[in-house]
């Protein structure tokens, strides 16, 4: 099993922020501390590493669960509005963010 390092810092953005000026090894902190400090973090967003914005997705995929449309409807009814996007478009934000307007 490889050494342990419950004595060292996660990142060296904790030193700098907390002032300790030492990047290179150990702190005072126990590991504890730097768990509890990681998990107060921000979750990701689903919506990371798309090109279109998030209120554009969601629109697709709310009009795509909300009304009875195909998706080349969908396709149709978004680029009368000047969102030109492809059905297969539309089936792929659905199949990955559904969950997201069965929750709203």
């Amino acid at each position: 099993m490889a050494k342990s390092s419950l004595g060292r810092c996660a990142s060296r953005r904790i030193h700098t922020e907390n002032g300790h000026g030492n990047v290179s090894g150990k702190c005072g902190r126990s590991w504890r501390q730097l768990m509890i400090r990681k998990s107060r973090a921000k979750p990701a967003s689903p919506f990371k590493r798309f090109n279109s914005s998030p209120e554009v997705i969601r629109l697709v995929v709310m009009i795509y669960v909300r009304f009875p449309l195909s998706l080349r409807n969908v396709e149709d009814l978004l680029f009368e509005r000047g969102i030109d996007i492809c059905h297969e478009t539309v089936w792929f934000w659905w199949n990955r963010f559904y969950h997201l307007a069965l929750a709203i």
